[in-house]
């Protein structure tokens, strides 16, 4: 096999031979979490050994764990990059992320490297095919949402994005809001947003324009920075002058804000750990500013092919320097909540289709009222039809605490994803 020649590490031992062979065939037998888990052990040992590599990159691949591949492709020495059996999952899977220019630009340097391989010029041919029907995707969703002072809301939002090239993308989203309450429909929203975002290497910058189909002076401007340092980490930092997060309580009363965020999500190389945190600061047009935070721990202790369970822990924090106001009345609050998820995949005609429950409670602390008890649960049903179209629904139901009094109330979303021709 090519590639021994350029291999850094030192061949393995017998053991560890025989440990890679039995891994591969695990994930030929369909175990494919089991192998890779295998595999990364191995990889752990022997981090540049290009055969573990290689098996890694192909059992990932039998999985359509992209991340994954990219992750130990991007490992490889360019020309290590080439070899067919690796350059075929590494261009499918950058493929994935909607660069197929650069799937095609690699998969040509191999088919110059190695022209008679029958699996790189399948995948060219694939690539240049789907580069020459190039595809938008199309995502709408509609959801209702209950804001801190019991009011509820339905949101209904729909987005078209696609590649202009393989460093720009464009995207158009529209926004609607619509109160329950008809005392707040002055404060619904129908908003249209336009994007740019230029990629280049592992960042991109995103430029978008937005203004209020009903009110068109209510124009705003937003910067986003994202990078991603490896497929584990996604940093985000980004500002906008003119919050969609406002609630409608405020913006009944004409109140707008802008908006600072930070954000990342961090996972471990086998998703056992995941990491989400997020803070925003708001500085409301009648003085009022208000900062708050939220993180997010997950870990899996049973990962199978067919099913996944989750301890989950999450922690929030708010503070307003005006206080009460119409929209919000605490000057601090908190929550702390442990939850538990069950994701189990589901024989059907589709191409997967998979269910979760997710079940939690946990405490709020509001400045003046004290702490109270708070739970909830939640299900949802997962489908992907085929390659080009997937969606999902849920319904919600939970018991919180404002003011000192309990309010429960069940909530409901839906959202539907297609790639266009």
């Amino acid at each position: 096999m090519p590639g021994f020649a350029d291999v850094h590490a030192k061949s393995i031992g017998k053991s560890a031979t025989r440990a890679q062979k039995r891994a591969v065939g695990l994930a030929r037998a369909g175990n494919h979490e089991r192998a890779l888990t295998q595999l990364e052990k191995l990889l752990e040992r022997y981090p540049a050994y290009y055969p573990l590599q290689r098996d890694y990159i192909m059992v990932a691949s039998w999985a359509k764990d992209c991340e994954r591949v990219r992750a130990q492709y991007e490992k490889l020495t360019p020309k290590q990059q080439l070899y067919p059996k690796v350059v075929v999952p590494g261009a499918r899977c950058i493929r994935e992320q909607n660069r197929v220019r650069a799937a095609i630009a690699l998969l040509e340097k191999a088919k110059s490297k190695y022209p008679r391989s029958a699996s790189v010029r399948a995948e060219l041919r694939e690539a240049r095919a789907e580069l020459k029907s190039q595809r938008l995707t199309f995502e709408a969703g509609a959801q209702t949402e209950s804001s801190e002072l019991g009011s509820r809301e339905l949101r209904l939002e729909s987005i078209v994005y696609g590649e202009v090239n393989d460093n720009l993308h464009a995207y158009s989203r529209l926004l609607m809001v619509y109160a329950d309450d008809p005392l707040f429909a002055t404060g619904d929203v129908n908003r249209i947003f336009g994007g740019l975002e230029y990629i280049f290497g592992k960042t991109s910058v995103v430029g978008e324009l937005s203004t209020d189909l009903v009110r068109p002076d209510e124009t705003g401007i937003a910067g986003i920075i994202r990078h991603r340092p490896n497929d584990r980490w996604l940093l985000e930092a980004g500002y906008y002058t003119f919050s969609e997060d406002i609630p409608l309580r405020a913006k009944a009363l004409n109140i707008s804000s802008d908006q600072l965020h930070l954000g990342l999500d961090y996972h471990t190389d086998d998703y056992v750990w995941e990491w989400t945190a997020a803070a925003n600061a708001y500085s409301f047009s009648d003085s009022n500013k208000r900062r708050e935070w939220y993180t997010e721990v997950g870990y899996g202790f049973d990962l199978q092919e067919d099913h996944e369970q989750r301890a989950v822990l999450e922690l929030s924090q708010s503070n307003n320097t005006l206080a009460p106001t119409v929209y919000y009345n605490p000057l601090s609050a908190s929550t702390l909540i442990a939850g538990y998820k069950y994701y189990w995949v589901i024989d059907s005609k589709y191409k997967r289709r998979a269910d979760e429950v997710f079940v939690w409670a946990g405490n709020y602390d509001q400045q003046g009222f004290g702490s109270n008890p708070i739970y909830g649960v939640r299900y949802q049903q997962n489908y992907e039809f085929d390659d080009i179209s997937s969606m999902y629904w849920y319904v919600s139901w939970s018991s919180k605490v404002y003011d000192g009094n309990r309010e429960s109330g069940i909530n409901l979303g839906i959202r539907y994803k297609r790639a266009l021709d």
